[in-house]
């Protein structure tokens, strides 16, 4: 009954505060990038039959480049960082075909540190081409530390149309915030291929539909192999799907890219496939797509990771995962995820948690993510002599139920053991810890409510 009592109140505890929590969690996001470099190459169609478009959109985090103090700047307070970006072109006898250079000038107004929030210079480069196979040349470099990232392995055919019924160009990844998408603003998710976790979205191709009494219909299946403490699967399946006519067009404009549609004397159709991306837990999955129109059939495949970057340290190791969680789970709830084959582990691994998720229908969980995040903090603030056990103490323990302190009071006095007081006045719980050994062990040893 107490155990009961108090699972019951560390969640009404984390459902009170995640809400201000929400963007410590988009910080950390944009802090751990999954590349500090990333990009990203789509094949389309032009209104110039006789060539084929090739779209590399890219993604640099700030922290690639060394920022120095411009001396230049009248309130010395000023740092800039300048580098150079070069996207070549190759055919299949590596001879360059066409090439884009550009280069790159930011600003901040403090130097860069390690623990500071890195923004991503995001763009894209657009270029015609005669039809064939090409192989991309990444290269970037940072003018003041030398510092250099070359790549030339992506490889991309480019068709040209033939202007036959279900033509389709390649599909590119979409972010969305909503499930229903007016195509005339969609913005690539541009992570070298990847999904991140907790994200809306779908898919964009352009279709050539020439017979406007046949309907185009869309039928796709979604297949994933989930990672985690043990094998899982994930599988969907729809026929949804928007459509505007006109031809795919990319703009980029103050250090974003857009995809809309322009006319086109052709009969192009923009089509969008929304697809159940916050569903998904991480993991490596297979789209097919099947497009029909009258008579014509035309199928597609196309396989992405669904990642999550910042995913706490603690839930990677499964046996720290399930053990971490004796502060809040029955001992029954224990040896069932401790026990079976891994399949099974996993399933009940996942039970729990959904059961105590504050929306079940997405498959992000911010209450599981929180009480990791803070598993983390416990281990790396609270672990003593060398052992992993920051999460097991009674530091590590009030720290993960209750989060953070507010307020933390410091006692030392000759002779006296030290004393930590933590203060939750919005809780209105307050916890003193005394360390009687003296070598860092503190232990619980009064619990007021104020």
């Amino acid at each position: 009954m107490i155990l009961r009592s108090l699972t019951v109140l560390v969640f009404t505890v984390l459902s009170a505060i995640l809400p201000a929590m929400a963007q410590i969690e988009q910080e950390r996001a944009g802090r751990s990038l999954l590349q500090p470099i990333s990009y990203e190459v789509a094949a389309f169609f032009g209104e110039d039959t006789s060539k084929a478009i090739i779209n590399v959109h890219y993604r640099i985090g700030e922290n690639f480049f060394i920022f120095v103090r411009n001396e230049a700047s009248r309130q010395g307070s000023e740092y800039v960082a300048r580098g150079e970006l070069v996207v070549e072109i190759l055919n299949e006898q590596k001879v360059s075909v066409v090439r884009d250079i550009r280069q790159i000038s930011l600003t901040r107004g403090t130097a860069m540190r390690e623990t500071d929030h890195a923004l991503d210079l995001q763009g894209a480069m657009s270029f015609s081409v005669p039809a064939g196979t090409y192989t991309v040349v990444f290269s970037l470099d940072d003018r003041e530390s030398g510092r250099s990232f070359l790549e030339r392995t992506r490889r991309v055919t480019a068709t040209i149309p033939k202007l036959a019924p279900l033509d389709i160009s390649n599909p590119i990844l979409i972010h969305s915030p909503a499930k229903v998408v007016f195509i005339d603003n969609l913005l690539p998710v541009n992570r070298g291929g990847n999904v991140l976790y907790g994200g809306r979205g779908g898919i964009l191709s352009q279709v050539y539909q020439p017979d406007t009494l046949n309907i185009l219909a869309i039928r796709w299946r979604l297949q994933g192999q989930l990672d985690g403490l043990g094998p899982r699967v994930q599988e969907f399946d729809g026929t949804e799907y928007v459509m505007r006519n006109g031809l795919l067009k990319l703009t980029t404009q103050n250090g974003s890219m857009r995809y809309g549609t322009v006319p086109s004397a052709f009969r192009w159709i923009a089509c969008y496939i929304p697809l159940p991306f916050e569903k998904l837990e991480p993991g490596s999955f297979k789209l097919d797509i099947e497009y029909l129109s009258g008579q014509a059939i035309k199928k597609q495949t196309l396989s992405f990771h669904l990642v999550w970057p910042n995913k706490p340290f603690s839930l990677i190791n499964p046996e720290l995962a399930i053990d971490a969680l004796r502060h809040i789970a029955t001992e029954d709830e224990i040896a069932a995820l401790q026990s079976g084959p891994p399949a099974r582990r996993a399933e009940e691994f996942h039970s729990f948690w959904k059961s105590r998720a504050r929306d079940t229908t997405i498959a992000y969980n911010e209450v599981m993510a929180e009480y990791y995040y803070r598993v983390d903090e416990a281990l790396r603030k609270f672990s003593t002599m060398r052992e992993g056990d920051g999460y097991k103490n009674d530091r590590g323990r009030i720290y993960i139920l209750y989060g953070p302190p507010p307020k933390t009071d410091k006692v030392l006095q000759p002779g006296g053991a030290p004393t930590e007081i933590w203060t939750y006045e919005r809780l209105r719980r307050r916890f003193v810890f005394i360390d009687p050994s003296r070598n860092g062990t503190f232990v619980l040893s009064q619990t007021e409510n104020l």
